[in-house]
């Protein structure tokens, strides 16, 4: 923030100033303070409020943030609200396209994050047919279905949780689709320089019997924060991923509930997972250092190169 003097009729009016550089050019906001100069501790506190005022005023809401700065949350906002000025100038025929295009580029990219071996004529011939689908295209159109369902705002509860896993991994029986594990899962990495060996990493998901009383908590506090949608969303992949629920399939669902907190919120689907590599190392770092900074921070960078590019798109 900085403080902008106006002279009027030769008696100084204190502003308070705040600028956010978006797409080619700086978003600015100002405060009338007073006639008095603020001290630097009036200030600091100035700035902290008009910071609030202006997240409730773009937003309708008032977003708290922990781990990302007020100014991050404020300019989160704005960039969601360039997505929708130019989402909502497309034509009819092009939005559609957009909506397309945008749901068959996360289903790939969040099944090949996986290693399952589609590519994107499974994904696309999918979306096109209804019957005598391969097992490509099934598995293709099971998260195509999955990302339907997430752009609908249905309450976040078990139910629904269940039934994203069961939709993912329906048809395919040993993978238990749409049931909590009932056993003891491990995570691993993979081996140094290209080996194929996996080892296991420091942090080990809870016994299968305390998922569903860990799931009540991740539910009450997914329900009732007032966390900013960026941030939001990051903490419940991180938070679920945590929790494991189940044998497999669990990244794919906290990709799943990672976008319906956006989408719910008015914000675009993101690609979370298109950096791959980096995308599991800050997973895997959050989880164990039980600090979940490194993937807010990756989600965090994501979300504006994403939209970004789509703002720059012709």
């Amino acid at each position: 923030m900085s403080l902008v003097i106006k002279c009027i009729k030769g008696k100084k009016y204190y502003y308070s100033f705040l600028s956010y550089f978006l797409k080619d050019k700086p978003k600015s906001f100002s405060k009338y303070i007073g006639s008095q100069k603020p001290s630097i501790r009036e200030s600091l506190k100035i700035e902290d409020s008009f910071k609030d005022e202006l997240i409730q005023k773009i937003s309708g809401k008032a977003y708290t943030s922990l781990l990302v700065s007020k100014d991050d949350v404020i300019r989160c906002l704005l960039f969601r609200d360039l997505f929708q000025r130019k989402y909502q100038k497309l034509t009819p025929l092009k939005r559609r396209k957009y909506d397309i295009d945008s749901t068959v580029r996360f289903t790939l990219t969040t099944l090949t994050t996986e290693e399952v071996e589609v590519d994107l004529t499974d994904v696309e011939n999918a979306l096109k047919k209804s019957s005598g689908l391969t097992q490509k295209e099934r598995i293709s159109k099971n998260m195509l279905v999955a990302v339907e369902l997430i752009k609908e705002g249905h309450k976040l509860d078990k139910n629904y949780i269940l039934r994203l896993h069961q939709m993912i991994m329906a048809g395919f029986g040993s993978k238990a689709p749409g049931k909590f594990r009932g056993r003891q899962v491990y995570l691993y990495r993979k081996g140094a320089f290209g080996s194929s060996d996996r080892l296991e990493i420091s942090y080990r998901p809870p016994n299968y019997k305390k998922i569903e009383g860990m799931l009540d908590e991740f539910l009450d506090w997914y329900n009732n924060s007032a966390l900013n949608p960026i941030e939001k969303a990051a903490m419940a992949h991180n938070n679920l991923y945590k929790i494991h629920p189940f044998l497999d399939g669990n990244k794919r669902v906290c990709r799943l509930i990672f976008n319906k907190t956006l989408l719910d919120n008015g914000f675009p689907l993101i690609n979370v997972s298109v950096n791959k590599e980096t995308y599991f190392d800050v997973i895997v770092a959050s989880v164990e250092k039980n600090d979940p900074r490194p993937f807010v921070d990756f989600v965090l960078k994501q979300y504006y190169k994403q939209v970004r590019e789509f703002l720059a798109a012709k």
